[in-house]
């Protein structure tokens, strides 16, 4: 196999065809290429973080592969072409992102008016719907069922597997680590050809919150806090060895 066009520039990630042995696109896979860019706040503010697309590949790889041995489907095929990337199974994606939270933190607070670091136990799900235009509002489960963005069966099992994503990264995090695992974002999708139900996108310190034991941002919120570019590359960078070294 080998990368054909371009066919999707994200925030941060971009999406190619496969070309396969006899030359042909590959209708079931692409290859996702997790870029340097790095954006928060609707794509408010922007940047290049040397290396970063690197670490959340290997990242993405390793918790996709502890989330496949846990009983969760993924999207995720193998390495790709380049360090950066990953051959994936193509799927339609449902245009609702998960949130997973551990602990208050950013946006909930800002939005219910309590301090950062409450304890929420069980984990709180969350969901919002994917539409730029009205910068990606809150919906509950029943709303999203009325509009016929998802089924009433698919939304429970999202959340079921939702659950045990939290309680493998959560352990990955504190064991590999010693950080905490604040919050999350998910996404899921139905795979082109078979209509199963998958966990697609990512998992990296893009999409969630982490804390170290002193209460220290190790995401890309320090990007978000204004920290020096030196400081940012760092939080990705100081990581790394320990990713290579479990791949």
């Amino acid at each position: 196999m080998k990368r054909g066009k371009k066919i999707y520039t994200g925030k941060a990630n971009e999406l190619y065809e496969v070309i396969d042995d006899n030359d042909r696109v590959d209708d079931s896979v692409l290859e996702m290429e997790f870029t340097n860019r790095i954006s928060v706040d609707h794509g408010e503010k922007t940047g290049i973080i040397s290396k970063k697309g690197y670490v959340n590949c290997l990242m993405s790889t390793l918790l996709f592969r502890r989330f496949e041995e846990a009983g969760i489907p993924t999207h995720y095929i193998s390495r790709g072409s380049t360090a950066s990337s990953q051959l994936v199974r193509k799927a339609n994606m449902i245009p609702i992102e998960v949130i997973g939270r551990n602990y208050s933190a950013g946006d909930f607070c800002r939005r219910y008016g309590i301090v950062e670091g409450r304890p929420f136990k069980p984990m709180l799900i969350e969901f919002t719907y994917k539409n730029d235009e009205f910068h990606d509002p809150m919906i509950n489960k029943d709303t999203a069922v009325a509009l016929g963005i998802v089924g009433k069966n698919t939304i429970e099992t999202i959340k079921n597997f939702t659950r045990v994503i939290n309680e493998e990264a959560t352990l990955f995090f504190k064991e590999e680590f010693d950080l905490t695992l604040i919050d999350f974002k998910v996404e899921f999708g139905f795979l082109v050809g078979g209509g199963r139900l998958v966990l697609a996108d990512e998992f990296n310190q893009d999409t969630c919150r982490l804390q170290d034991r002193d209460g220290r941002s190790v995401d890309k919120e320090v990007f978000r806090k204004g920290f020096s570019h030196a400081e940012v590359i760092g939080t990705y960078l100081n990581i790394v060895d320990r990713l290579e070294a479990m791949l």
